[in-house]
């Protein structure tokens, strides 16, 4: 039953598009809301509490760890490797633990209270608390290439500790071998 109803949208979706075609109009199919368009490269501020970036003046929640950059909106994650590149959706067993074991309400928290930190004084900040701050640009790469080192021994780490929790919650649950 699902497969015909995909056939059926499919073929009014194909319909529709050879009729606005021959009439000149244009249109778009965006699943999953409305897209993520970032215009200029983002700040990103370090709170020491977090272990990783979070953006300061974009529409959206958006984080940077290990060259990847995440963007969490309308209750889901996204990815993807540039910050104006296109957003894969995620699933939040997928995030970096480092960014998974924190709430998004404690996350705005810490953002929130490094910003001001950081509005107060911005030459003064980014002279003085030197890798608390990253803007992404044509030297990103050479800068980030010791931290992106040390997220991806981190992320090693994490993904040790979930296999870790999995093997004892299937323990808990009598599951285990």
């Amino acid at each position: 039953m699902k497969r015909l109803m995909a056939v059926a949208v499919a073929a009014v979706l194909l319909q529709t598009a050879s009729m606005a075609q021959a009439s000149g109009i244009s249109f778009s199919i965006n699943v999953g809301g409305p897209p993520i368009v970032v215009e200029q490269p983002p700040e990103f501020l370090y709170p020491a509490q977090l272990g990783f970036g979070v953006a300061v003046g974009v529409p959206y929640d958006m984080f940077y760890l290990g060259g990847v950059y995440y963007i969490y909106r309308g209750g889901d994650w996204y990815r993807t490797n540039t910050y104006g590149g296109s957003w894969l959706r995620i699933r939040h067993r997928d995030l970096p633990y480092t960014i998974r074991h924190h709430r998004i309400n404690r996350i705005h928290e810490y953002r929130d209270r490094e910003y001001r930190t950081y509005s107060r004084d911005r030459d003064h900040y980014r002279q003085h608390y030197q890798g608390r701050y990253f803007r992404p640009g044509p030297a990103e790469r050479h800068e980030m290439r010791h931290e992106r080192r040390e997220d991806r021994r981190d992320m090693r780490e994490d993904r040790r500790d979930d296999r870790k929790e999995r093997r004892d919650e299937r323990k808990d649950h009598g599951h285990g071998r």
